[in-house]
């Protein structure tokens, strides 16, 4: 009887060590490079789009400019 409860504790211990090494809590290297890299290009495009946005900004501003003294000369020629 104690021979059999060492046999299934010792089993149980063995398939628990075998779990935990085929799935290791800690990342790997490579996973954790690819981590850091991905991180870098998210930054990377976020900077693009808000210079992207910037330049579209500038550009829109002058036209809704005129837009906007178009419709005061509108407004002034009806008066």
């Amino acid at each position: 009887m104690k021979k059999c409860i060492q046999a299934l504790l010792c089993a149980g211990l063995l398939t628990t060590m075998s779990w935990a090494q085929e799935f290791p809590k800690t990342p790997k290297q490579e996973t954790l490079a690819e981590a850091i890299r991905f991180e870098k290009y998210k930054i990377a495009a976020a900077e693009a789009q808000a210079k992207k946005d910037a330049a579209e900004a500038r550009q829109t501003r002058p036209s809704a400019a005129k837009k906007a003294r178009k419709q005061g000369q509108a407004d002034a020629a009806k008066r």
